[in-house]
């Protein structure tokens, strides 16, 4: 395949990049200006482009077979909120679009967690355990609204064409490998509680992006891909009693399981996410 990943200069992007190379596909990987990092791949063709400009997005992605789409503000703080929700939202509806317009039928979003609310909301709301893809949203934020968007877009564009296969993966924090988990125990961030003490394994990002636009599905999907155990050394039990007593629990939350349900990654990609825990 020919696939075209924009945001492919950051840290999901250059894992999905070099795991499609292996995996024997070609690369167009799309960043802004200087955001390119050095790869001496002749199955790489880097092409510098802003998401927000439609035209350039539609050439840049044709000839490809699928559209992987990672650039994004990843903070509601990275700019100002205007721009943060505004530059998301042009940007995911430029990729779905340029694929639409170009005829391809396989994109991958990458949405968040935090599509339904949870680390930037003032008073995060969650409605029961673990969390499935249909929970609505309570976000507070122009970074969570966008991603919700962008899952809202995604529909559409799945209305349109229901032959096509478009998928938005909800990842947590992508964490590289069991140092960086031991780093987050140790330092755990102050909204840990609010965005349930989650994380990703770059590996299982990685492996779900490439999965998501090779899957035989059809529509639009939305998949939790998060770690089936938290981040935090305490029993879920404890961290349910002591942030979130009246949440209605539908689920297994023994021992220091995770507080989402990613059944759904194993149903439609294959893919069963993992703890980095190496103890």
């Amino acid at each position: 395949m020919r696939i075209a990943v924009t945001g492919a200069g950051g840290l999901l992007g250059v894992a999905v990049t070099a795991a499609a190379v292996e995996q024997g596909h070609s690369v167009v990987a799309l960043d802004l200006p200087g955001a390119h990092r050095s790869a001496d791949n002749e199955a790489v063709h880097p092409v510098e482009v802003d998401m927000t400009d439609y035209p350039a997005v539609r050439d840049a992605v044709r000839g490809c077979d699928a559209v992987i789409h990672l650039a994004a503000y990843i903070k509601p703080t990275a700019a100002p909120e205007p721009q943060v929700h505004h530059n998301n939202v042009i940007a995911s509806y430029n990729a779905l679009l340029a694929a639409a317009d170009n005829g391809i039928t396989k994109v991958c979003l990458a949405s968040s967690i935090n599509a339904i609310g949870g680390a930037y909301s003032h008073t995060p709301h969650y409605d029961w355990f673990p969390i499935t893809e249909d929970h609505p949203t309570y976000s507070h934020d122009p970074y969570s609204l966008s991603k919700w968007v962008a899952e809202a877009q995604a529909a559409d564009f799945g209305r349109r064409n229901p032959s096509a296969t478009i998928v938005c993966l909800r990842v947590h924090a992508v964490l590289r490998d069991p140092s960086s988990l031991a780093g987050w125990k140790r330092d755990l961030p102050p909204a840990a509680p609010k965005d349930l003490w989650g994380y990703t394994a770059l590996a299982d990002a990685t492996s779900a992006t490439l999965a998501a636009v090779q899957a035989d599905v059809t529509g639009s999907h939305v998949i939790y891909v998060v770690a089936p155990t938290t981040s935090s050394t305490r029993p879920t039990a404890e961290l349910l009693a002591q942030h979130y007593p009246d949440v209605p629990v539908r689920g297994d939350l023994s021992g220091h399981r995770g507080f989402f349900d990613c059944t759904r990654a194993t149903r439609l990609l294959g893919l069963t996410p993992q703890s980095l825990d190496d103890d």
